[in-house]
């Protein structure tokens, strides 16, 4: 076949599939912030904050509902036990349905609700210690759209880990809609 049919082939998918993600409702993005470990009980010395990261994707059927799934860096919480230093890091995946309220063309508010699929590492004398489970999260949001694609999202989340230990994340991103 020729060459130039392929390619000219291909441009055109791609031309069709491009169009077809930015009225698709799809978006991505990533955040940094600053997490809260609840997790000092028995511990002294206790450093229950930390940087934390997450990469996120969702699909908003419309402007008032989406369903975002994330991947979520809570970075680690230390101190000591009798002496010995001991840590903890935690991460996971998240599913949430995301209830949106439009205030205007470029922001909106929003609250999440769904679960977390979590995972602990010990470190230190708590070494060789590892936890996980599934628990609900809840969060309230605000995005700005500086274009029609491109905006900046902020939000606070609260992750009920293992009905003792909370994690409560504070985080300000990008999101970009395809």
């Amino acid at each position: 076949m020729n060459k130039k049919k392929i390619m000219g082939a291909l441009l055109l998918t791609l031309g069709m599939t491009g169009d077809a993600l930015a009225e698709s409702g799809f978006y991505g993005g990533a955040s940094i912030g600053q997490s809260t470990i609840d997790a000092c009980g028995g511990v002294t010395n206790c450093d229950d904050t930390d940087t934390s990261w997450k990469i996120f994707g969702g699909w908003e059927l419309n402007s008032n509902i989406a369903f975002e799934a994330a991947w979520v860096d809570f970075g680690e919480v230390s101190g000591s036990v009798d002496g010995s230093a001991v840590s903890a890091e935690a991460d996971g995946w998240t599913v949430a349905a995301k209830g949106i309220l439009p205030l205007n063309e470029q922001f909106g508010v929003f609250g999440k609700f769904g679960v977390i699929m979590w995972d602990i590492k010990g470190g230190g004398a708590a070494a060789g210690i590892n936890d996980d489970g599934t628990d609900l999260m809840y969060g309230l949001g605000a995005h700005y759209m500086f274009t029609d694609q491109l905006g900046i999202v902020s939000e606070w989340k609260w992750y009920d880990i293992d009905n003792d230990n909370d994690i409560d994340l504070f985080s300000i991103g990008a999101m970009y809609k395809f």
